[in-house]
């Protein structure tokens, strides 16, 4: 029997194609693969333990200091809202000396680092290097950025 839709199927299975279309999308992936690891070589891990300074004081006479990125350097870390740290602990300034005296006497370099925010009072840094002097730490280094 015959019927109008079946000439219209008929049409329609004329008009496909006879291969399934494929999109192939591992190139695709593979160019994003590649992109992903060109990124990530160039990826700094930040350290979120460590109390983050937003800008360090700039200096021209600023030079490397390669020491204060050993493990085992004494960086002192002096926030804008005056808190201080030792490494990554917190501390009070009567606490400073005797455990920066504990570090040395451990075998850590008798150089201290000090890492002080730009924007941080005068004073507050001024007490650290006073609580320094008072330990019998002679040798101290600020951390500043280069102009």
């Amino acid at each position: 029997m015959w019927s109008p839709s079946q000439i219209t199927e008929k049409r329609e299975a004329k008009r496909k194609s006879g291969t399934f279309l494929l999109l192939n999308l591992w190139p695709f992936a593979a160019i994003l693969m590649f992109l992903l690891l060109i990124f990530l070589s160039n990826y700094v891990p930040i350290d979120f333990h460590r109390p983050a300074v937003a800008d360090l004081p700039k200096s021209s006479y600023a030079y490397q200091q390669p020491g204060a990125r050993r493990e085992d350097a004494i960086r002192i870390t002096v926030t804008r809202d005056g808190a201080v740290y030792l490494g990554q602990t917190g501390m009070r300034l009567q606490e400073l000396g005797p455990a920066v005296q504990s570090a040395i006497r451990e075998g850590a370099d008798k150089k201290v680092y000090i890492s002080a925010d730009a924007n941080a009072k005068n004073i507050d840094v001024e007490r650290v290097v006073d609580e320094l002097g008072r330990a019998g730490i002679t040798q101290i280094s600020f951390l500043t950025a280069q102009q």
